[in-house]
């Protein structure tokens, strides 16, 4: 999010030379942000939450400081009693040659105490000519807000906020004139918590922070984390991301230093994603993602290599080539895959924008200058490629534009268009503009051939299908259906799905995680444009609920400890039999539960276990397990298995007659033998 053309100029300070009977005078201050000159915006800072007050760089160096310079150093402390309130204490240091000195609050304040200042009116101080080292403390409310919409907005209204234990705010905003004995002093302004903070050139933290630095491409990268922040990404991925763009964007000049501050989301609602303000400043809040295509990061970095003013035709330039950027250079870093890409900025080709003309802002709904124009940048920048075999491109035509000391036209856009890439690129240039022709995104064909091979962009995920996953171990091998549910000592093997949807080989390195944890890894090479399946497994010894990952996705697995198996029926094949014989013993076992069972089903007679059979089942499987159980005693016997209803078998005694049967095939005296008995018994008596 940009504010005005450059960001929000505030708390400028400039320098008005007027005229004095004593010899000269000047005025610095922030309430004229068009004077034909400025003062140095040197700033210094408090790294760190342990230090004491002190004056550490944190934006741009100071100006070159003598003892005859004019140094006024701005104090900023928390109010923690008075949330909302934010107390800063303007001290100056004067040479001898200053004659008089006149301060004016450009902000809203309360003048809460001063030393060696008279009070004019209730925003305007004299210094009293006197006092070696004047000073005016002010308490003052931090908080702004926006009703802000469109794609750097967010469900909030903050801009800059003031919880009591912290505060991200904007420096307040004074005016001063004085009058002075040649020569002219400089001007060298100092910033500095009273506590524990950081402070840009025009943001200041209030609270306990970190900053991380990283120099790189000829700037110094400063990343403010304050420790009410919890960051989304760690700060040397932030620092690699914006190094990194650094490197890639070449526009022109890199400003010397960037800061930027994590703001945190605690207990704030902020009204937009990020805020870039100043020439090299900007605010992100924490939890923003580098790997996607709105990158909030690199949009307000990309704010930041913006140095060029625009006019009411040319002002959808400024957010349409901040979200074109981010957009583009995350794809570069290979954080998003083209589709990703692509869906951002089809965005624009949406009925919304059909009465949309982008020199013409009255024309502008549901924020045309970021979303259509996004989509344009994007299609100038393929036409100046496509125009002159790739050797020109949109940064030529930004580089140009940021060099121009005077607000872009119409006519100088057009122009510096031309100049990239001739006169088919200006035509291109002022129907994107000018008309309301309705736009379309490129392909990734396109997209390799005129910007270069989208890199190898690796993708990880679950399988969508039941046969990705398989069981094994000691109870089966099987698919499994989902959600997954095993038995405890059961291997699981997930076929990971790695995906490489960029438009060169890449390494991958696919991993399973179980609640968080990796617990299996596999890594290889992937062509382009193409797709892989990785086993990867893992042995759950203890039961529970689990979450299985791959990629940002996950699964749900149940671990229970193996089911007991069910007894259903029992059968014997013989009911009549003779003591001393056996009788075979079927058990009808099933396992309903959703996991393996595991166990024993125990053979009784007359309900005291003779015999055992080991079993373990699928889930929803059924089986028959059998046991020979012998019968010494004559009468009647039980035979069970499990908690089934037994079965009652008549034992008849060896010198009773015939035992009969009703039914099986085991032993006793058959109809056959029986016969054969008699005719056995006819002959004797014939003898």
């Amino acid at each position: 999010m940009r504010r005005t053309d450059r960001g929000w100029v505030i708390g400028a300070l400039t320098l008005l030379l007027v005229v004095s009977m004593a010899g000269s005078a000047a005025a610095f201050g922030g309430a004229t942000p068009s004077a034909s000159a400025a003062e140095p915006t040197g700033q210094t800072a408090l790294s760190g939450s342990d230090a004491p007050a002190t004056d550490r760089s944190l934006g741009a160096a100071n100006a070159t400081q003598t003892d005859d310079d004019i140094v006024r150093t701005s104090s900023y402390a928390l109010t923690p009693d008075r949330p909302g309130s934010v107390r800063v204490t303007l001290t100056y240091r004067l040479p001898d040659r200053v004659r008089s000195l006149r301060t004016h609050l450009v902000d809203d304040g309360t003048v809460t105490s001063t030393n060696g200042f008279d009070r004019v009116n209730d925003t305007t101080y004299d210094w009293d000519e006197s006092t070696s080292t004047p000073s005016i403390t002010v308490r003052f409310n931090p908080n702004e807000t926006t009703s802000k919409t469109g794609p750097e907005a967010a469900s909030g209204q903050y801009l800059f906020a003031d919880t009591g234990e912290w505060a991200l705010l904007r420096q307040f905003r004074t005016s001063s004139s004085y009058s002075y004995t040649k020569p002219e002093p400089g001007v060298d302004r100092r910033v500095r918590t009273d506590g524990p903070g950081a402070a840009g050139d025009r943001i200041v933290f209030l609270g306990d922070v970190r900053t991380v630095e990283r120099t790189q491409n000829g700037q110094t990268f400063r990343l403010v984390v304050p420790e009410a922040a919890e960051l989304s990404e760690s700060p040397e991925a932030v620092l690699d991301s914006l190094t990194n763009a650094s490197r890639t964007l070449r526009v022109g000049n890199r400003d010397e230093t960037v800061v930027g501050f994590a703001a945190p989301t605690d207990r704030v609602e902020w009204g937009v994603r990020g805020l870039a303000t100043g020439d090299s400043e900007f605010w992100v809040r924490d939890f923003e993602r580098l790997g996607e295509p709105a990158n909030v990061w690199l949009h307000e970095y990309v704010h930041t290599r913006q140095a060029f003013r625009t006019t009411s035709e040319t002002r959808w330039l400024t957010e349409a080539t901040a979200q074109y950027y981010a957009a583009q250079l995350t794809l570069e870093q290979g954080r998003i895959d083209f589709e990703a890409f692509r869906r951002e900025l089809a965005r624009g080709e949406r009925s919304t924008y059909d009465g949309v003309v982008l020199s013409s802002p009255s024309t502008w709904t549901a924020n045309a200058n970021y979303v259509k124009g996004a989509l344009a940048a994007g299609r100038l920048d393929l036409a100046l490629r496509e125009g002159t075999n790739r050797s020109a491109t949109l940064q030529q035509v930004v580089h140009e534009l940021n060099e121009g000391g005077q607000p872009v036209t119409q006519t100088g856009f057009l122009g510096a268009v031309e100049a990239a890439g001739g006169a088919d690129s200006r035509s291109t240039a002022a129907e994107l503009s000018e008309t309301s022709e309705r736009l379309s995104m490129w392909n990734q064909r396109t997209h390799s051939r005129l910007f270069g091979p989208v890199p190898a962009q690796i993708r990880y995920g679950l399988p969508s299908g039941a046969d990705g996953y398989r069981a094994s171990g000691p109870y089966r091998n099987d698919t499994l259906s989902t959600p997954v549910r095993l038995a405890t000592g059961e291997r699981l093997t997930v076929d990971t799905v790695v995906e490489n949807t960029g438009g060169e080989t890449g390494a991958y390195n696919a991993t399973l995680t179980v609640d968080g944890r990796a617990v299996a890894s596999a890594s290889g090479e992937l062509d382009a444009e193409s797709d892989r399946t990785v086993p990867l497994s893992y042995t759950f010894d203890r039961p529970g609920e689990y979450t299985l990952g791959a990629g940002g996705e996950t699964a749900t697995v149940v671990v229970e400890e193996p089911a007991e198996p069910t007894v259903s029926e029992v059968s014997v094949d013989s009911e009549r039999v003779r003591a001393g014989e056996s009788v075979r013993v079927t058990a009808t076992v099933r396992n309903d539960a959703a996991v393996p069972a595991n166990g024993t089903v125990t053979f009784t007679r007359d309900g005291e276990p003779v015999a055992e059979r080991a079993v373990t089942l699928s889930p929803g499987a059924t089986t028959e397990l059998s046991a020979d159980i012998e019968l010494p005693t004559a009468g009647t016997a039980r035979l069970g298995a499990g908690s089934a209803t037994p079965v009652t078998v008549t034992v008849a005694t060896p010198t009773d007659g015939p035992a009969g049967t009703s039914g099986g095939s085991g032993p006793g005296f058959t109809a056959p033998v029986a016969v054969l008995a008699a005719a056995l018994a006819l002959l004797a008596r014939r003898r």
